[in-house]
């Protein structure tokens, strides 16, 4: 134990900066947001070891690796939990043409012929000129040539209202 204690003696701010770094590249390849909140913890613990005073604050020594483990566990709660309330927004990407990849949801809306008669409440529509397989989105029965609008997709099938 006495070895693992003299480890942690001689960590100096440059260690710290190491390891919010290494947390930053790892975070670039995984891109998972959690551990861009852990490096940042280790980079103001880095801060805090460089300008901690070497002398004793309120009588507890404020440059010893107790001190910043103390400061890198306090940051990196507060910084996690921040993340995942606060910034919650930064996982989710705004974008001005949400159906882009799920051109199926661009459908909704639509309006479609019906080909033939539904036979338990599943049938075929023509849209544009392309004949679709689908169920009717409320369970009735839809007669050929109504005219449908498509409430949903769900794969391949489209879920119809008359």
């Amino acid at each position: 134990m006495e070895l693992l204690f003299s480890v942690f003696e001689v960590i100096t701010p440059w260690h710290w900066l190491g390891l919010a770094l290494l947390l930053i590249g790892l975070e670039m390849l995984l891109g998972t947001y959690d551990l861009l909140w852990i490096s940042g913890a280790a980079f103001l613990t880095a801060i805090y070891a460089f300008f901690a005073p070497a002398y004793a604050v309120l009588g507890l020594p404020a440059d010893t690796w107790q001190a910043h483990l103390v400061v890198f566990t306090i940051s990196g709660v507060t910084l996690v939990v921040m993340g995942r309330t606060v910034f919650s927004g930064l996982r989710t990407e705004k974008t001005d043409r949400p159906n882009l990849n799920n051109p199926g949801k661009a459908l909704i809306g639509k309006r479609a012929l019906a080909v033939a008669d539904f036979v338990g409440s599943s049938g075929r529509v023509k849209l544009g000129d392309t004949t679709w397989s689908a169920i009717s989105y409320d369970g009735s029965q839809i007669a050929a040539g109504t005219e449908v609008m498509v409430m949903d997709i769900d794969g391949t099938v489209l879920k119809v209202a008359a």
